[in-house]
C-alpha cells in the first residue's frame, strides 16, 4: 500500500469529533480519517454505479414506489429504535 501526505482543511468541530471518534477506537486520527475517506469513496462508487444502472430502466410503477418507501420506513424505524441514526452509532 502506498501512502502519501496530504494537507486539508476542515472545521475544527469536524476535526475534534473526527479526534474523538479515533481516541474511542484506538486509531490515530490520520487512520480514521483514512478509513472514513475509503468508506465514503466506496459509497460514492457505488451510488454512482446505481444511478448508470438506473438510466437504463424506467421509472418504477406508484405500487413499485410505495413497496420502496415502505421497505425504506421499515429500515429508517429500526435504525431509529436501535439508535443509529442521527449519527447516535
Amino acid at each position: 500500500m502506498r501512502l502519501e501526505r496530504v494537507t486539508i482543511t476542515i472545521p475544527g468541530e469536524t476535526l475534534d469529533a473526527a479526534k474523538a471518534a479515533a481516541e474511542r477506537e484506538g486509531l490515530s486520527v490520520s487512520a480514521w480519517l483514512s478509513r472514513a475517506a475509503e468508506r465514503a469513496a466506496k459509497i460514492e462508487a457505488g451510488l454512482a454505479a446505481a444511478e448508470e444502472a438506473m438510466a437504463d430502466l424506467d421509472p418504477p410503477t406508484p405500487e413499485e414506489q410505495a413497496w420502496v418507501d415502505a421497505v425504506m420506513d421499515d429500515v429508517t424505524r429500526s435504525a431509529d429504535s436501535d439508535g443509529l441514526s442521527r449519527g447516535a452509532a
